[in-house]
């Protein structure tokens, strides 16, 4: 984990790629451009957010169709990527960000729970988006969806520099003498009393139902679960629950299980 709040490391690789920022913000009413305009000379590489709330407000300033929100509702992967390609092409950024969510308490429905909250990227040659779903007073709701959003953000961004690919012990965060820590999107539900049940979760393209939770343990504030997959493949889970993001860690061995 960066000691580094996401905003100011956001912002240091933004200028250290020459990339414009724009973001599109539904749920967090303006929280992720506030933070963004906390860091000093943030004007260089940050072009603006449209917080569009309503309905209308996605149409008339995001472009984003009728169609699409009748169809899919504002929290869903359509609706989100429309919001990325919108703020992208409004405030013509290298780099469109958006964000979409119910923060409650209600609006909720079985399909679309209470702390549900989409996340898009676009950028030129790539589209990505996120599902993930909160716990949490609405603020909680808020503040995750946020702090999530810069993540995918600055995922993305250090990804530019192929270190997420590198093979050379010492050159990636995330690497170690196992396996290298992937940023995965997971189904997950929480008990009232906040503790994690993975259900599924998309990796390289694919998606894995869980068929079997195994041991947790806790390291620092991140949880780590072992699952196995419908096809009796192995993986460690970790819950980075101060920034409500997921990683996977492949276990050795388990491509012999397939």
């Amino acid at each position: 984990m960066n000691a580094k709040p996401l905003e100011v490391l956001a912002g240091e690789l933004l200028r250290a790629w020459g990339l414009r920022l724009a973001v599109a913000e539904s749920c967090t009413g303006g929280l992720i451009g506030h933070r963004l305009t906390n860091v000093p000379g943030s004007s260089t590489y940050y072009m603006g957010s449209i917080t569009a709330y309503a309905y209308e407000a996605k149409v008339r300033l995001l472009g984003v169709r009728w169609e699409t929100l009748e169809k899919y509702g504002a929290v869903s992967q359509e609706v989100v990527m429309e919001m990325a390609r919108g703020v992208r092409k409004a405030l013509a950024a290298d780099i469109g960000l958006s964000v979409s969510g119910i923060a409650g308490p209600g609006g909720g429905t079985p399909d679309k729970p209470v702390g549900l909250t989409w996340i898009g990227l676009s950028a030129e040659g790539i589209e990505r988006a996120w599902r993930l779903v909160w716990p949490g007073s609405r603020l909680e709701v808020k503040e995750q969806s946020a702090q999530a959003t810069l993540q995918a953000l600055v995922d993305y961004l250090s990804g530019l520099s192929g270190e997420a690919d590198s093979d050379e012990e010492g050159q990636d965060d995330y690497h170690d003498q196992r396996t290298i820590l992937s940023a995965v999107e997971v189904i997950a539900r929480f008990d009232a009393q906040g503790k994690v049940y993975p259900q599924s979760f998309t990796w390289q393209g694919q998606r894995h139902s869980l068929d079997s939770i195994g041991r947790r343990w806790l390291e620092g504030t991140d949880e780590h679960i072992l699952v196995m997959d419908a096809a009796g493949r192995a993986f460690e889970l970790i819950y980075i629950r101060v920034e409500g993001l997921w990683r996977l860690k492949t276990i050795p061995g388990w491509r012999d299980q397939a």
